[in-house]
């Protein structure tokens, strides 16, 4: 990004006075990584990320914040290794916004990049070299009210103190990390009408309804021969329950100490969750808001299966 700032500190504010403190960068909010993780100051993180070496077998998955991007990524991982045991890396250590640089300049080939970051702020190489992108949607209810949870979970990382409503607020009306959900949203919409990069985009909710249609069709835009048995598997494996298990139990996670005691990344993982949550009016900002900025989306919305 040529003409980026060099990452400034912002404050949001909620409808109760709650501040949630964030970075901006080249007019986007991001989280707050701390420079220890980064390795770098943001602006520098940043600049370093635009020129990573990306290799032609580099995959990178792309997603607004709790689109389900765990659960593709441990798809994808098993998908290449030809099994069902779980991965003991987390998907963060090749987290392009959130790792330092030369870590992941380290990681062996095949590397499998995610990020939440906008097509603008990715590896220029990346789009040189037409890497293969999966990107993955969820419903602004589900995610609104899955993000209110896990920035709780990180309540003493993020310091925001705001219930689900002041939170609603936040995502409909103001701003959030990784800019609103309908910026970014139809920022992706944008990008893949006009780019040559090969992509397979599909929802949260289509994964979870048709969960070994999509491993199929994953496998076959990765091209890697596998059996119906496998990708069978590899559902059954990759299901919520045994997901936060292996989390849990198997995984290296350098990161749990973010988050309250007894807080996972994984919550419940279920599509329809928000109405459990959200109040009428909250349930109906969200509407309002989605029916004025997706009017002209072909993006096909679902918050039941």
């Amino acid at each position: 990004m040529e003409n980026q700032n060099e990452g400034k500190p912002i404050i949001f504010t909620d409808k109760s006075g709650n501040e949630f403190k964030a970075m901006e960068l080249d007019g986007i909010p991001l989280p707050p990584f701390p420079e220890a993780i980064l390795g770098n100051s943001y602006g520098e993180h940043f600049r370093k990320l635009r020129e990573l070496n990306i290799r032609d077998n580099d995959v990178i998955v792309c997603a607004y914040p709790k689109a389900g991007t765990h659960w593709i990524w441990e798809v994808i991982q098993m998908l290449r290794g030809q099994t069902t045991e779980y991965h003991k890396q987390i998907k963060e250590q090749q987290m392009l916004e959130a790792t330092n640089v030369d870590r992941i300049e380290a990681e062996p080939s095949p590397r499998l990049l995610n990020s939440h970051l906008w097509p603008r702020h990715l590896p220029k190489q990346i789009f040189e070299k037409k890497t293969k992108i999966i990107y993955l949607t969820r419903n602004p209810k589900d995610t609104a009210v899955s993000m209110f949870f896990h920035y709780k979970a990180a309540e003493k990382a993020l310091n925001y103190h705001g219930n689900l409503s002041d939170f609603v607020d936040l995502y409909v009306n103001k701003r959030l990390p990784f800019g609103l959900w309908y910026d970014y949203v139809l920022e992706w919409e944008r990008f893949f009408k006009t780019t040559e990069n090969p992509f397979y985009q599909f929802s949260y909710e289509d994964m979870q309804q048709n969960p070994v249609d999509h491993v199929k069709g994953l496998a076959k835009f990765l091209e890697i021969n596998v059996s119906d048995e496998l990708c069978e598997a590899i559902v059954d494996a990759c299901s919520f329950n045994k997901l936060k298990k292996a989390n849990d139990e198997v995984k290296d996670d350098f990161l749990k100490h973010l988050l309250k005691e007894g807080y996972s990344m994984y919550r419940k993982g279920k599509v329809g969750d928000w109405k459990n949550w959200l109040t009428v009016a909250d349930s109906e900002s969200i509407d309002q808001m989605t029916a004025k900025r997706m009017k002209d989306s072909q993006i096909q919305l679902k918050y039941t299966i």
